[in-house]
């Protein structure tokens, strides 16, 4: 079966990439994204040792202001070759009222554009089949787990190894990397087709303050990708070494079932959070009805699901399925899950949330969804 991901909310896959303020410029509302290369060929040899100019090149990360310049201020003081402004390379909306020349974090590209990598899909999978299968096995199981990672025998594993790996009779584990499908597995990269990205100020919401995040770039929501088969290729020489409560997963209707069951939890704990801890100056009125909207589009044949940064902490997985079956346990032990564990007082997961735009109409990172392709 063929399916296409749309994007229903910003989403930033960070590709490594750092925009300094020397390699773009803000026109209207766009940002003009130029190769560093052709701007240093564009410095007037007259200005090569300008020393404004050379503090621009070195700074990174600089939290005074005055050393932000753009491509345009040094373009428009004489410095740098007029002619540079039309050799840019990308160009993308911009919805940060100020940039002020911050760096902008962007988010993957290839030679054809916007794309989403098969190791973030591949990540989602493997997070909701862990998820579905804890829930499967129960609460004592993972109190086992809990107990197992906290003995010395355990100290440097996690919950998926517990699962996915063997204990020997003298309590070690025995890491066996072949009982593992997940490192045998294969999804591919998926592009996208309109290629809309922006750029975004991300805001962090941490219960009762906000912190400034970063500036990233995002595909916008409205695009969508290339048509692609959902499947998971496995190396068929080791199936009879795979782990067998994970092996059992890798067929497309259970796979569509478990990103369905984990987004349906999170969507409702991401509801519970936004109506719990509400704030004066944050919509969390229309954060949590665009939630709800999601919340209706999922389903067992459309799946919503979230990837790329912003989406909450890793921990979410055991934390969640912890959370659903023993809440008081939770709250007890989730300090002995979770690391770092300074949530709120009672160590509410996650501890916080980002989003982009403003206060008033902010949108949550990440969402999209499967949709199947027909015909």
């Amino acid at each position: 079966m063929a399916y296409i991901l749309k994007v229903l909310s910003p989403v930033h896959i960070h590709s490594g990439e750092v925009l300094k303020a020397m390699t773009y410029m803000v026109k209207d509302d766009k940002v003009l994204i130029f190769n560093e290369i052709d701007v240093i060929k564009s410095v007037k040899e007259s200005e090569l040792l300008n020393d404004e100019l050379l503090r621009s090149f070195a700074t990174t990360a600089s939290k005074r202001k005055e050393y932000y310049k753009t491509l345009d201020y040094y373009i428009n003081k004489g410095i740098i070759e007029e002619a540079v402004a039309e050799k840019y390379k990308d160009i993308v909306e911009n919805h940060v009222n100020d940039l002020s020349g911050q760096e902008i974090y962007r988010t993957m590209i290839n030679i054809l554009g916007p794309y989403i990598p098969g190791s973030t899909l591949k990540g989602l999978v493997r997070t909701a089949i862990i998820y579905d299968c804890l829930l499967k096995k129960g609460i004592d199981y993972l109190k086992g787990a809990v107990r197992y990672l906290n003995s010395r025998n355990g100290r440097g594993f996690s919950v998926d190894d517990y699962i996915l790996y063997e204990i020997l009779d003298n309590g070690k584990m025995k890491k066996n990397i072949y009982q593992d499908p997940f490192k045998f597995m294969g999804i591919k990269d998926i592009n996208m087709v309109e290629k809309r990205l922006g750029v975004y100020k991300e805001t962090i919401f941490n219960i009762t303050k906000f912190q400034p995040g970063n500036v990233i770039e995002a595909i916008e929501a409205g695009d969508y990708s290339e048509e692609f088969d959902f499947e998971i290729r496995v190396n068929e020489k080791l199936a009879n070494s795979y782990n067998t409560d994970i092996i059992k997963y890798f067929k497309e209707e259970e796979l569509l079932r478990v990103l369905h069951q984990y987004s349906k939890d999170i969507i409702q704990e991401e509801i519970e959070y936004f109506k719990k801890y509400k704030h004066p100056s944050l919509n969390t009125k229309e954060i949590v009805e665009s939630l709800e909207l999601m919340q209706d589009k999922n389903s067992i044949e459309t799946p919503v699901i979230r990837i790329g940064k912003g989406k909450g902490y890793k921990s979410n997985t055991v934390g969640l399925a912890i959370k659903k079956m023993d809440k008081d346990y939770y709250l007890k032990e989730i300090k002995n899950i979770a690391n770092p564990y300074k949530y709120d007082n009672n160590y509410e997961f996650p501890k916080t949330r980002k989003f982009v735009s403003s206060q008033l109409s902010p949108k949550l990172l990440g969402f999209a969804i499967l949709e199947k392709v027909e015909g």
